[in-house]
């Protein structure tokens, strides 16, 4: 399945251990547990990626923590995942060769999600890169 824009997809992605690194008003900063460095590249990946979990932020990423961002604080470990959750396609693209963002496996695609809520606004959205690392799902929406 190539998703086109517009279409309604099932995003997933399995559940994994990370260990909180940082902690501030708007962001949470995980050890990210999908990927690994690679000193190989020019772009320099720190092995860590934030989340925000400020409701009022105007960033959105579909993924979750259990337990709660605002219940963390540095040193401990969570589950980062993305339940089954419906989004809308706002852009797909394929990678060849597979995109260098310094880590490997490099993903050969990239998804951009847009939640329904927010369906209207295109920067409302967050990209997601697939056949890398990260085990994301992306399923079309029957019916």
């Amino acid at each position: 399945m190539v998703p086109q824009i517009g279409d309604e997809v099932i995003v997933s992605c399995e559940s994994a251990s990370a260990r909180v690194v940082a902690v501030n008003p708007r962001h949470i900063t995980l050890e990210w547990p999908w990927g690994v460095i690679d000193h190989s590249s020019n772009f320099r990946w720190n092995g860590t990626y934030s989340l925000p979990f400020d409701e009022s932020h105007p960033e959105w990423v579909p993924y979750r923590l259990e337990p709660a961002a605002s219940e963390l604080h540095p040193g401990d470990v969570c589950t980062v995942s993305i339940p089954p959750t419906r989004l809308y396609v706002g852009h797909y693209e394929k990678y060849d060769p597979p995109r260098n963002l310094g880590w490997v496996p490099a993903p050969v695609a990239g998804i951009y999600v847009v939640p329904p809520e927010k369906s209207d606004d295109e920067d409302a959205g967050c990209m997601l890169y697939l056949g890398g690392a990260q085990p994301i799902r992306v399923e079309p929406v029957e019916g």
